[in-house]
């Protein structure tokens, strides 16, 4: 089973590196998730070396990512505030989070600051007998006691957050893009619920003994399986919701024209990174991508490097059009200026609906009297 440690560390490194190369995005809730998977994967590449009988050519990868694991709950709960909350406030009370950190930090200066022989000495106890190298004693804790800590305020934290996870999950359920994000939260939750509790569970019965636990080797290895599952779930499970990579309006809704003036607008996008996108927007529109035939949401979403429901909202909400209605405005008011510099002079009209990237006369004559509030005729004529 070893092998799917290495498995669930190339997944996570695959997902740190997705969610720090995205743009267009608000970047903090996207880099506390990263940082919780970049942890997550140095863990699982470590237990695949350690248990696979590679720690005498990894010496040097042993002690220092105690540090890492320590401060694994700090990025989980302050990426479940920022997405819960719309944003991130930092309070003297997090200082709590950081608990294990110092605990692990001061057994780490402890170590290193002994002679190299007891630091060897660990490291040949943890290679020669890799499921006894939990009993190693490192200075204020032993190995085992960091390791049952660390899921202990995970899971402390995690529960904390229960009753507002809750509350979120029940605001907007019939806006489709906050169901996706509501099944993806609430799976990530469940997954490392499960992990703390299945984790903490092995540490206690590390420190205690099965024995005093009363569990059977059947259960114990049934319980491995579990935490195996649980743990590729993790590293797997965000391929299935590419949305967050790239993060969720908070409050959805459709806006209507008349609202397009609305600073208030642009306070209810979340997730993206709305200034970013206008820029690229205005490029777009200066490149003149919007006149080319065929051009729809989907193409104009890759342009944006955003999905094509993002992409959707950010028009409903910033504009207060729909994309169609945006890109019709730009395709009309093209026409208009070619009709008033005198294209019609020296072109016929197929030349002209062409020109502005419409499919064909039928369309290109309604889109127009639609918005322009006048017949192509009337227009000319004026």
């Amino acid at each position: 089973m070893n092998f799917i440690f290495l498995l669930i560390a190339i997944f996570g490194f695959i997902i740190t590196v997705l969610l720090l190369l995205k743009k267009n995005v608000n970047k903090l809730p996207q880099q506390f998730l990263a940082l919780f998977y970049f942890i997550y994967s140095i863990y699982a590449l470590q237990t695949f070396i350690v248990t696979d009988g590679l720690l005498a050519q990894f010496r040097w990868f042993y002690f220092w990512p105690l540090l890492l694991y320590s401060i694994i709950t700090i990025p989980v709960y302050f990426y479940f505030k920022t997405i819960m909350e719309d944003k991130f406030k930092w309070k003297w009370q997090y200082l709590l989070l950081f608990v294990p950190f110092i605990l692990s930090l001061i057994d780490l200066v402890i170590v290193f600051s002994k002679p190299a022989t007891d630091y060897n000495q660990i490291i040949d106890k943890a290679i020669a007998f890799p499921e006894l190298r939990f009993n190693a004693h490192y200075g204020v804790l032993r190995l085992n006691e960091h390791y049952s800590l660390r899921h202990l305020w995970l899971l402390v934290y995690l529960l904390s957050l229960g009753s507002v996870l809750k509350r979120f999950l029940a605001l907007n359920q019939k806006d489709q893009l906050k169901v996706k994000l509501n099944r993806w939260l609430l799976l990530f939750y469940t997954a490392l619920i499960l992990m703390a509790v299945i984790t903490l569970f092995f540490g206690i019965e590390r420190l205690l003994g099965s024995n005093i636990l009363y569990v059977t080797a059947k259960s114990l290895h049934s319980l491995q399986i579990i935490l195996f599952l649980v743990l590729l779930v993790i590293s797997i499970v965000p391929l299935y919701f590419p949305s967050i990579l790239y993060g969720f309006p908070k409050n959805q809704f459709v806006v209507s024209s008349t609202t397009s003036n609305n600073s208030a607008l642009s306070e209810q996008l979340y997730g993206l990174d709305n200034q970013e996108l206008n820029n690229t927007l205005i490029q777009l529109e200066k490149q003149e991508v919007f006149l080319k035939q065929g051009f729809n949401l989907q193409a104009c979403a890759e342009l944006l490097q955003v999905p094509p429901y993002h992409a959707a909202y950010f028009f409903y909400q910033t504009k207060g059009v729909s994309f169609t209605t945006y890109r019709n405005k730009i395709r009309v008011n093209k026409a208009k200026q070619l009709i008033d510099t005198g294209f019609l002079k020296s072109n016929d009209q197929n030349a002209l609906i062409s020109a502005c990237g419409f499919n064909n006369n039928s369309d290109f004559i309604k889109t127009f009297e639609r918005i322009s509030g006048y017949s192509l005729e009337a227009y000319k004529a004026k």
